[in-house]
Order: structure tokens, then sequence, then C-alpha cells
């Protein structure tokens, strides 16, 4: 069953967005805290540093709004006229690495600054989507045994799902990093890990989107995302190492 623009706002005006903005600060705080940390093997001085990491959080923000407005269908009626302007962590993690990637490009900076992101950018996303479990918000379709967000209906907790599996990432993220397992690609592994989860759960959650051949604009983003990160990995196998750009 479609969902109504009356029942979206029903199941928003029942959440917290407290709730919400609290998960999305310990995400920032979880998140910025590993990455900082992990930045400390750059070969980089504090402005090169510090430029990066600013290139990375302007691509975050721009990049998680601008998809919303272009999603077509319903969310385009949902982006004008409620409070809660809609976002993805997808659109966040592309416009990072592009903006980064040309960034160092420009500057003729050649230093492998990826992996530094890779343990950061899952906790966020992990923890900021315990946050859409308060706001009600990234709910999924209807099902006897789901959870009521508001309206009425028992629908899919995608929203537990998706922390679960990405909380499984971070623990292979973590092992990786820990016994220097993977280097330069760690970050991309995320990206194929997050791609194909991604586009599974856009098939448990409630369309928000319009449809091009059969599937939703998120689940598009999503395997370009999965795409980028698998190419990423091939180019940066041991046997291609000295073929790339290092970001």
């Amino acid at each position: 069953m479609d969902i109504t623009f009356t029942q979206h706002t029903e199941i928003l005006a029942a959440g917290s967005r407290f709730g919400y903005q609290i998960c999305t600060g310990l995400a920032v705080i979880a998140g910025g805290w590993l990455i900082r940390r992990d930045t400390a093997d750059w070969s980089l001085n504090n402005i090169q540093r510090w430029s990066i990491l600013l290139v990375a959080l302007f691509g975050a923000l721009i990049g998680s709004m601008i998809p919303g407005f272009f999603a077509g269908g319903f969310i385009s009626e949902v982006a004008w006229t409620t409070p809660v302007t809609p976002k993805t962590v997808m659109g966040g993690l592309l416009m990072s690495f592009l903006l980064i990637a040309a960034y160092k490009k420009i500057f003729h900076n050649n230093a492998d600054t990826s992996d530094a992101f890779a343990r950061g950018a899952i906790a966020m996303m992990a923890i900021g989507r315990i946050g859409c479990i308060f706001q009600h918000c990234c709910y999924g379709k209807e099902a006897s045994w789901g959870y009521d967000f508001g309206d009425g209906v028992n629908r899919i907790p995608v929203q537990i799902i998706e922390s679960s599996g990405l909380l499984i990432l971070l623990l292979l993220i973590h092992y990786f990093h820990i016994y220097n397992r993977y280097p330069g690609r760690r970050l991309f592994i995320v990206f194929a890990g997050y791609g194909l989860l991604r586009f599974f759960m856009e098939f448990l959650r409630q369309p928000i989107s319009q449809e091009l051949l059969g599937m939703g604009f998120y689940q598009w983003i999503a395997i370009g995302i999965g795409l980028v990160g698998i190419f990423e990995l091939l180019k940066r196998s041991p046997e291609k190492k000295t073929a790339y750009d290092p970001v």
C-alpha cells in the first residue's frame, strides 16, 4: 500500500526529534574521534590534514542533502513541506570522496588518506540510523511482525536492521585496521559493503522516491556507491598498486 502524505506527517509527528538530534550528536562525536585518530598516520602537516578534513565535512553536508530534492515522486512534496529535510548518507559518502579526490588532484597531494575515513564513516552511519528510530523516519514497509511508528500500522524496523549490518561491517573494518589488512582499500570495502546492504534494504523500506527500471532512486545511488567501491578495490589491488592516484 502506498503511504499518503497525511500518514507520513502522522508518523513524523509521533517521533522524537530530540532523540534523533542526540543520536546525530553522538554519531558526529564518535565518528569524528575515530577519523581524527586515524589521521595520525598521515604523512601530512597540520594545514594539509585539516584542509582535507574540512573538504570531507563540506562534501558530507552538501552531498547528504542534494539527492533528496531530486528523488522525484512523493519525496519532493515531503522535502518542501516538512521541517525535516530528507538526507541520505550515501550522497554524503560519494560527495566527500569526489571532492577530496578533486582537491588532492588540484594540489598535487599523492598521500593515501582513504583508510582514515573507514571506521569513522561506518560509526557515524550506524549511530545515526538509530536516531531514525527515535524520529520515526526512514521507516519500512507494512509487516505483521513490525513496529508501529505512529500511524497504527506495523512496519519493518529497517533502521534497526541497517544499523546492525553497519555494526557488523564496523567490526570487520576494525579488525582490518588493527592487523593492517588491505591498506589503501578499507574505505572502498565500506563503499562496496554498504552499497550492497543499502541496495537490499531499499526493498524493505517504504518507497518514497520515483522508480527507474523497477528500482527506486536511492537504490540507484546504492549501486553507484557499490560500483565505486568495487572499481577502487580493483584499481588498488597489489598488482596495480603503482597505477593509481591515492585518495
